[in-house]
């Protein structure tokens, strides 16, 4: 998997993965226009997103009657260093689902990919080079 991103202006940037782009930009009293994500909202979206598309194939694997889904994240920041120190989470679903089987989901949910990566840091390597 890669993403590339790419300065636009100011502290506006452009982000392209295999089937998108998106605009990411900072807050208006940060530098700029403040129409874009936030690089905190891509973390919190990834994560539900991740939760929600795993809970979603187990639970057609597991032919779970999961409906309508909704899902809210909030972060609290903490620091020094600043940072996400709380993910607060709530995920919202219909259908005629079972407490066993929502505390089911609630478990493949919370194991997903990017909870799992959030949950042990991955080794973060960056490399700086002068373009030319």
């Amino acid at each position: 998997m890669q993403v590339e991103i790419t300065r636009l202006e100011g502290k506006r940037l452009s982000i392209t993965g295999t089937d998108g782009r998106l605009v990411v930009d900072e807050l208006s009293p940060d530098g700029g226009p403040g129409d874009g994500w936030r690089p905190t909202e891509l973390v919190l979206a990834a994560l539900g997103g991740c939760m929600v598309g795993t809970m979603l194939s187990f639970a057609a694997d597991q032919e779970i009657p999961v409906g309508d889904v909704r899902m809210v994240l909030e972060d609290e920041v903490d620091g020094p260093p600043k940072r996400i120190g709380v993910i607060k989470m709530t995920m919202f679903i219909t259908g005629a689902v079972t407490p066993r089987q929502l505390e089911s989901l609630k478990r493949v949910a919370s194991k997903c990919k990017i909870g799992n990566t959030l949950a042990d840091s991955p080794q973060l390597v960056l490399e700086m080079e002068l373009a030319t």
